[in-house]
């Protein structure tokens, strides 16, 4: 499957904490910002140590090619601390800044609470917003099973050290951040599609 975007296409990617996204999804945006689109990552909450893993989402985003919007950037929380109805607000109102052509998020069945709670509040943020819809799991070898897998491939070859880089921006987490596990997973997606290095998702939207 090829995704294929209008000139400076405008992509919005969510994670629930800074690092979920080079981890699961970082190979995939570093490859669309070189194509020349427009990537922002969207952090939702920054638990603790907010100035230190600001500055690190930032260095992660840069190494990908991106921007950085914190979404809850008025306190140190985790998702689950915020009310739904106020993350689809704010959801909302950066859907309609940035007005995606493509969106990637957290799977529903991730087997992080904060993870799923971001999944529902993107789901219903573009509820009235034309664009192509993806999940990932930030952690897929910790998850029971991935029913992504054989849906959908990004071929991230050309982009798997960028990916990693970005991971290791991180250096707070790094104690928890195993690289060479990031770099096994997506040589195992690899072969399953038959390129050097992938990420798995599930389509949960796309306009053909």
């Amino acid at each position: 499957m090829n995704l294929i975007f209008k000139e400076r296409a405008k992509i919005l990617a969510f994670g629930a904490h800074p690092d979920d996204l080079e981890v699961g999804a970082g190979g995939l945006l570093a490859r669309l910002a070189r194509s020349g689109a427009d990537v922002t990552l969207a952090v939702v909450s920054i638990p603790s140590q907010v100035a230190e893993r600001t500055a690190e989402a930032r260095a992660g985003a840069e190494l990908l090619g991106a921007k950085v919007a914190i979404v809850i950037d008025d306190r140190p929380c985790r998702v689950e601390d915020v009310p739904m109805h106020e993350l689809v607000r704010r959801f909302d109102q950066l859907v309609g800044d940035v007005r995606p052509d493509l969106v990637i998020t957290h799977a529903a069945h991730d087997l992080h609470w904060d993870h799923g709670l971001v999944h529902r509040a993107t789901v219903s943020a573009l509820r009235r917003t034309p664009c192509d819809l993806l999940a990932y799991l930030s952690s897929p070898e910790l998850n029971a099973q991935s029913r992504s897998i054989g849906q959908c491939f990004a071929d991230v070859s050309s982009t798997i050290e960028a990916k990693l880089a970005a991971i290791a921006a991180h250096k707070s987490q790094l104690g928890k951040l195993d690289l060479e596990s990031s770099r096994d997973l997506a040589r195992a997606m690899g072969r399953i599609c038959g390129v050097a290095y992938a990420e798995a998702y599930e389509v949960l939207r796309l306009r053909i």
